[in-house]
This record gives C-alpha cells, sequence and structure tokens, in this order.
C-alpha cells in the first residue's frame, strides 16, 4: 500500500464502526481481473495485515471465482478506501475496477457471506467447495490476528449456515459438471466405484476434475492416459495414481472397468477398434465408456461392442440439467435458512450494543459492593478467613440478585427501539462513564 493511501485511509477514521463487504465475481468480472485480482494463500497474513492498518477487524475470501474484502471500520467512506486499497494491493489502476465491484454494510454483508457459504452466489448452484475455502480463509484471518467480536460472531455463523443448507436442504443433491455427472452415471451404472479401475484419457481441467471426483468415490485404481506422458504422470501423482504411455491405451482399456475420456482432439482417440480388441482378452466383464468431450472422444460405433455401456456430453447434460433443476426447488429452503441466519446476527448485535452499559453497570455495583465490603471487615478484627469469605460470597450474590431483572429487561429490549433509550435512561440513573454507551461495530 503506497504511502499516500495509508496516510489517507487514517486520516478518514471516524469513531463509529461497521462491517463492510467490497468484492468481486464471477458475475462482475472478467476472468481475466479476477485473476489479476486474487490473492494466493502465502500473499493473504500480509495482505490481512495492510488492511488491519485501517480496520478493527479483517477477512479476505479469494477464490477462482471471487476476492471479497471485509472490514470493520470506522471509515467515513469505507466502499472507496476499500477499493482503493485492493486496487493498490494489487497493483491494478481504480480505474480498472469501475463497474466490476459490488459492495455491501452491515446486516447486507452479513446475508452475502451466508448465502456465499451455502452455496446460493456461486457459479455451480451449490456446491460445497465454497464451504471449505471460506472455512480456510477465516482460519488464516484468525491466524493473523485480524477476527474480532464481529466477524468472530459472522464466520462461525456463515458455516453454521452453509453444513445446514447441506444437511437440511437438497441444495447440493446430485452432479452438475460434467465431470462430476460422468462419476454420478458411473455410479448409477455400476452401483459404486469403489474397488474399480478407471481410465482416465486426457489431462486438461475436465480431466483432473474427473480424477479428483474419482479418487473421492474410492476408486482403487486410476490409470492416466496422455499424448504428454509428463502431463500425465503429473495428474496421476495428484491424487496416487498411475500415468501409462499413450500407446498402451488398448492395455489401460483391457484392465478398466471404467474409461473416461476428456481431450481436446478434433478426432476420436479411442476406436472401435481399440475396445473390440480390448474386450475380446474379457468377454464377460463389462466397461463402462463415458465421453465428456466435444467433439467427441470415443467412437459412436463403440456401443455395439458386446457389453460396452457409452454415454455422451448430451446424456451428460440430461443429467446435469435435471438435477441443477432439482436443486433450484431448495433455494427458497436455503434462503430461510439465510434469513434465520442473519436474524440471529441481529439478535447478537442488539444485545452487543447494550454489552458496554451492561458491563458498567456491573462494575459500578462491584466497586460499591467492594468497598463496603472492605470497610466493614477492616471493623471486625475477630472475623475469621472463612467468614471473611462468606461475607464476600453473600453481598456478591446480593448484587447479582438485584442486578439480574434490570440486566434481563435491558437485553429483552436489545432489539427493541426503545432499547436505547432504557439504555440511556440506565446509564444516567446509575451516574455512568457515558463512554458505557459506545456502540461495538457492527
Amino acid at each position: 500500500m503506497t504511502n499516500s493511501l495509508g496516510t489517507s485511509i487514517r486520516e478518514s477514521i471516524s469513531a463509529g464502526a461497521t462491517l463492510t463487504l467490497v468484492g468481486v465475481n464471477y458475475r462482475t468480472a472478467p476472468l481475466t481481473l479476477r485473476e489479476r485480482l486474487a490473492f494466493t494463500e502465502g500473499s493473504l497474513p500480509a495482505a490481512l495485515h495492510m488492511l488491519g492498518e485501517f480496520a478493527s477487524e479483517a477477512y479476505i475470501l479469494s477464490t477462482c471465482n471471487r476476492t471479497e474484502l471485509y472490514a470493520v471500520t470506522g471509515l467515513d467512506d469505507p466502499s472507496s478506501a476499500l477499493i482503493g486499497l485492493i486496487a493498490d494491493l494489487r497493483g491494478i489502476p481504480t480505474s480498472e475496477l469501475a463497474g466490476h465491484t459490488y459492495t455491501r454494510s452491515a446486516d447486507g454483508g452479513v446475508r452475502h457471506l451466508l448465502r456465499v457459504a451455502s452455496g446460493l452466489d456461486s457459479m455451480v448452484l451449490g456446491e460445497a467447495q465454497i464451504l471449505g475455502q471460506v472455512r480456510e480463509a477465516f482460519e488464516t484471518a484468525s491466524q493473523a490476528g485480524t477476527i474480532g467480536p464481529v466477524l468472530g460472531r459472522v464466520l462461525p455463523l456463515s458455516l453454521e449456515v452453509g453444513k445446514r443448507a447441506r444437511s437440511e436442504t437438497r441444495i447440493g443433491w446430485g452432479a452438475v459438471s460434467p465431470s462430476s455427472v460422468a462419476v454420478e452415471l458411473a455410479k448409477r451404472s455400476l452401483g459404486q466405484i469403489r474397488g474399480l479401475s478407471v481410465l482416465v484419457v486426457g489431462a486438461g481441467d475436465a480431466a483432473q476434475a474427473t480424477v479428483r471426483s474419482l479418487a473421492d468415490a474410492g476408486a482403487s485404481e486410476i490409470l492416466v492416459v496422455n499424448r504428454s506422458l509428463e502431463r500425465a504422470e503429473e495428474v496421476a501423482r495428484a491424487v496416487g495414481g498411475r500415468a501409462i504411455p499413450f500407446d498402451d491405451l488398448v492395455a489401460g482399456l483391457r484392465s478398466a472397468d471404467i474409461v473416461i475420456s476428456s481431450t481436446s482432439s478434433s478426432e476420436p482417440v479411442i476406436s472401435t477398434a481399440d475396445v473390440a480388441a480390448a474386450m475380446s482378452a474379457r468377454p464377460d466383464r463389462s466397461l463402462l465408456c463415458v465421453d465428456i468431450a466435444v467433439p467427441r472422444d470415443i467412437d459412436p460405433e463403440v456401443s455395439l461392442v458386446p457389453n460396452v455401456l457409452l454415454y455422451n456430453i448430451d446424456d451428460l447434460e440430461a443429467v446435469g440439467t435435471a438435477n441443477l433443476l432439482n436443486r433450484q426447488r431448495e433455494v427458497a429452503a436455503v434462503e430461510a435458512l439465510v434469513d434465520s441466519g442473519v436474524a440471529d446476527y441481529g439478535e447478537w448485535r442488539s444485545i452487543q450494543e447494550l454489552v458496554p452499559t451492561i458491563g458498567a453497570l456491573y462494575q459500578h455495583a462491584e466497586s460499591i459492593r467492594r468497598m463496603e465490603v472492605d470497610r466493614t471487615i477492616s471493623r471486625l478484627h475477630s472475623l475469621s478467613s472463612d467468614d471473611r469469605e462468606l461475607i464476600d460470597v453473600m453481598t456478591a450474590s446480593i448484587v447479582r440478585r438485584l442486578l439480574h431483572r434490570p440486566i434481563a429487561a435491558l437485553k429483552a429490549r436489545g432489539h427493541d427501539p426503545s432499547g436505547e433509550d432504557l439504555a440511556r435512561f440506565v446509564r444516567e440513573l446509575f451516574a455512568l462513564d457515558e463512554a458505557a454507551g459506545a456502540r461495538p461495530g457492527v
């Protein structure tokens, strides 16, 4: 961050503190810009500390589809300052961000994070990966020391709502991406993948996603074949699989229970002759072929080979579309969970606004109790230590019981519009320090 920006930020800090979010995502910014704004895992701690220079609390969520800065800050214009900060941190002119950012404040920022964690704001509706990313970013910010009472409440709440969305609704049910649908179709056709051998043809993004899904599903052996053996080895290594030379394709077909192909070839890479040759050595063992490439990798005539079942991209899209429709039907239920989470936060926040007054009231009563107990005990020289402890316990109990009802009334009225008037009256009635009425960040 440049010195001029840092100076302007520090000079604009005001007394109040508000939760503010500034971000870009796949809806507002092209991939080229999102790539430039993304923070690597290693760069996050430094960025959080930079953000913490003008914010009492800070959190950064950065994935391939979004970069979002959350800050509890008293800046007069927090949104503009955060946009300037992210531009400065990533070495991008602020003008390039015009029209690509979005901002949320207070409850709006809370609602946004809860929707993100629930999968409602993802490119793929209901995808599960984002919940882990929210958790990991929370851990990073905690280790950096930038989490305070507000984010310390909002982030666990977002994780709770995200978990409930996936356990209480079907927002994450059914595969929707080609790679995950391919694995789902394999499960449907064969009953399970655990213990089976899989041959993956290709080493691009779709192939890598497929390999990860297969590993998660418990495939006992994952073979990866690609024209570049080095690329195949890289993909296979990530999941403990094994790469084989492209010339050994037929041997791979012969040993596999499932074949999933995704290359960028303009011509089929798996011919009917290849599959027929492989099946001749295993006539009583079925083979499932899933072609997720466009143009197709597997000759359509392969489906005529005995004991071979073939799915292509159209089959996958039909399943993915049906699953997506099922997920969309769950949106209202997840939004209800988000609404409940925002309401919970509102109740917590309303109580937090009264915490200074409640604390000052307890402190005021305790100081009077302690002063009177000390003065009385100093005159009673014959008291044993046990008697002194009994007096201390008894008077502390009296204070707690006397304050129980007024404290309960304050908490009950915390979310009421008259709650602040009641708190002000309590401060005046007991002559509490005016600082006791200061609000924490919200």
